[in-house]
């Protein structure tokens, strides 16, 4: 277990955690940019700006999830295709024509 200290919306925490140094600090780079984008936008109080910070950060995750999920049926449905054509090639030769 490591101990970071990183800052979001100009607060100190202190993190315990197992995972890689970069992606705690990229995770919270990512909730204080944010959070700051959404304070921009007007005058919230600091906890209505992390709700919305999480709600934004929430709504790409799942835009994200989506959209891997499209490419995987897609990449599915080419291996299919793959497949197909590859035993088209195989009766092709077996019949005594090459191609």
């Amino acid at each position: 277990m490591q101990r970071l200290i990183v800052t979001i919306d100009g607060r100190n925490y202190t993190i315990v955690a197992d995972d890689d140094e970069n992606n705690i600090m990229k995770s919270a780079e990512l909730v204080d940019g944010a959070i700051k984008e959404t304070k921009a936008s007007g005058r919230l109080s600091s906890v209505d700006c992390a709700v919305l910070a999480a709600l934004n950060i929430a709504d790409k995750y799942f835009k994200a999830q989506q959209s891997t999920d499209n490419m995987r049926a897609q990449i599915r449905s080419y291996a299919e295709e793959c497949a197909s054509l590859r035993s088209e090639i195989v009766k092709l030769k077996k019949g005594g024509r090459e191609v």
